[in-house]
């Protein structure tokens, strides 16, 4: 497998579409960046609709796997000079990673760790899914807009 040099350059949420090649293997982060979306304690209020339009492509859940087609999300952290491709974001391969059909496929070729799904003990706590996330995203601008109206 191969990144397609296709990672977009929005501000909060970065996605790579996957192309097929033999023996290729895929970076990753090994825990959730501090500017991580799908940590609990960040700040979603900056963060556009195109963002979670971005992250919505990427979704899967239990029961509905994202396909293989769909995006996967790369850290935002990272703003590579060259062609080189961004790691994918901890936070949405151990949230997503699991319900997502180039994920599974990427693990199944040994092109990507297992254990890349699963949080570690010392991780900040992440949104269950990414309604969770969309919900606190609106709770967020919510109180932003009650400050402003004080």
């Amino acid at each position: 497998m191969d990144q397609d040099s296709g990672s977009t350059t929005d501000d909060a949420v970065h996605v790579t579409v996957l192309t097929l090649t033999a023996g290729a293997t895929y970076d990753y982060r090994d825990r959730p960046c501090a500017q991580c979306l799908w940590r609990t304690d960040s700040d979603l209020t900056a963060t556009t609709e195109h963002d979670m339009q971005m992250l919505a492509r990427a979704d899967g859940r239990p029961r509905e796997l994202a396909s293989f087609t769909a995006p996967v999300v790369d850290c935002p952290l990272d703003r590579p000079d060259g062609p080189q491709p961004l790691p994918w974001c901890a936070g949405w391969l151990a949230v997503v990673g699991q319900h997502h059909l180039a994920v599974q496929l990427a693990i199944a070729l040994h092109a990507l760790p297992h254990n890349t799904l699963e949080p570690h003990g010392t991780w900040p706590p992440l949104y269950p899914s990414l309604a969770a996330l969309l919900e606190a995203r609106e709770e967020q601008l919510q109180r932003r807009r009650a400050g402003r109206e004080r």
